[in-house]
């Protein structure tokens, strides 16, 4: 997939996802819209950059290897077992069931939380070349 260079970082750079396949007739993967209608804005990305883009640049990037499934055990599978915990904690401590619901969801709240400052600047994208 391609996309065009906004900003640049320090070894990352926030891309816009260019789709060059985006007819209604053709099959493409879809990362370009993200699950938008094709007329929206497209979306930008963080994504590395170990070869020195500048703003401006096309270039060619890709997904790293198995980024769906590590983004889905820590954004899903994680929370979703740390709740259970929690509730789990909460019948050990002989709260009530609305207790126990309420202290589940304040875990999972601040799971997110931390999730959210922790992976700021996490990305699976990276940049394999210039176009």
């Amino acid at each position: 997939m391609y996309a065009k260079v906004l900003k640049t970082y320090k070894g990352r750079a926030e891309i816009e996802i260019v789709c060059d396949d985006a007819s209604n007739d053709n099959v493409h993967c879809g990362a370009c819209s993200m699950g938008q209608k094709p007329s929206a804005k497209p979306e930008t990305v963080l994504a590395q950059d170990k070869i020195g883009t500048k703003p401006g640049d096309m270039v060619e990037c890709s997904l790293k290897e198995h980024a769906e499934v590590k983004a889905a055990l820590v954004l899903l599978i994680g929370p979703l077992a740390l709740f259970m915990v929690a509730l789990g904690l909460a019948s050990t401590l002989n709260l009530e069931l609305w207790q126990s619901f309420f202290f589940g969801v304040v875990v999972l709240g601040i799971t997110y939380i931390v999730l959210r400052y922790s992976l700021k600047n996490k990305t699976y994208y990276y940049i394999t070349g210039i176009k």
